[in-house]
């Protein structure tokens, strides 16, 4: 297919925008890159929303020669609340293009992308929970498109000095995960990459492009925290990544996970900071036992959970591959 991609890449080369845009083009696709945060021009932000909250307009008028002479296929709106307005919505449906929205900070964002998410032609989610939502509320467009990586995770890497440690979390620091974050720096040798970690010592900062893969790579375990910034327990894109890596990855207990790893096969689980105390000081004096799991759950991201598997999936779902064989 020829797919519009519009997207900013927020976390620069590791940013999730940027892997989903990497993996289109890798599964074949022909893609036409188009980078809203490079461009500010290109959109219009009439609340001032941020953080995946929208509408955030795309302004067809500056942009639409060149994406016509693309003859897209498919336009995808890529995370950032960005859309079309309705005028611009109706003129790309009269000429037979659709629009994929896609929103990757649900359920967070769902109560301003649930006021517009209803005019794109088909709204993938990344959280269940949201989806539920959405259907609720009687959006029939809506699909769960859960997270997923690219093949640039799995590559593997060497211990770096500067990296090197027993127990990492890539992750910003929030005051509710201050109290778990301190019990890692007290009783491990812990590094805590990210903004807003009050441990000096420990936190070296955050990590983007070769450095996140560097920082990974080189921790023998990895911390993953699922609540979102609202308070809601999500399965959240740095499970996949961490899993990806080969390090054995320690995240809470709850159900929608198991939908995607088996706990003490593929990853941990932890129900409160003293279980995941307990259980990193274990399998630090089982590192064989703590490889094969982590083994195990490189393998199941390899099998089941790449960008690119995802969008398969999602494309069939759609239905658009039937589409453009009707078309031609």
């Amino acid at each position: 297919m020829r797919i519009a991609h519009f997207g900013r890449y927020a976390q620069g080369a590791t940013d999730i925008v940027r892997s989903m845009f990497l993996s289109l083009k890798k599964s074949g696709h022909v893609v036409q890159e188009w980078n809203l945060g490079a461009h500010p021009e290109w959109v219009y932000n009439p609340h001032r929303c941020l953080g995946g909250n929208g509408p955030v307009y795309i302004r067809l008028s500056r942009i639409r020669s060149r994406l016509m002479r693309f003859r897209p296929h498919l336009i995808i709106c890529n995370a950032g609340g960005y859309t079309f307005s309705k005028k611009d919505f109706l003129w790309l449906k009269k000429r037979g293009i659709p629009v994929l929205g896609i929103t990757l900070s649900d359920p967070d964002v769902f109560p301003t992308v649930s006021r517009y998410s209803r005019h794109f032609t088909w709204h993938a989610t990344n959280s269940l929970l949201a989806y539920r939502r959405y259907k609720q509320l009687g959006h029939r467009n809506v699909h769960y498109f859960p997270f997923g990586i690219d093949e640039r995770f799995f590559r593997q890497r060497p211990v770096h000095s500067r990296f090197k440690c027993d127990v990492a979390v890539i992750a910003h620091g929030r005051r509710d995960r201050y109290p778990l974050a301190w019990k890692l720096v007290k009783n491990f040798d812990t590094k805590l990459y990210g903004n807003s970690w009050p441990f000096p010592k420990n936190s070296p900062g955050p990590v983007r492009g070769e450095d996140w893969f560097r920082a990974a790579y080189s921790a023998k375990m990895l911390v993953n925290f699922p609540r979102t910034v609202k308070g809601y327990t999500n399965v959240k894109v740095g499970i996949f990544e961490a899993a990806a890596t080969g390090r054995l990855v320690f995240t809470q207990y709850f159900p929608e996970m198991r939908r995607f790893f088996r706990y003490s096969k593929e990853i941990v689980g932890y129900s409160s900071s003293e279980d995941l105390i307990k259980k990193i000081r274990y399998y630090l004096n089982h590192l064989q036992e703590a490889k094969k799991i982590a083994r195990a759950g490189r393998e199941r991201c390899w099998r089941e959970h790449t960008w690119t598997r995802r969008f398969h999936k999602l494309f069939r779902e759609i239905g658009i591959y039937h589409r453009l064989s009707r078309r031609r």
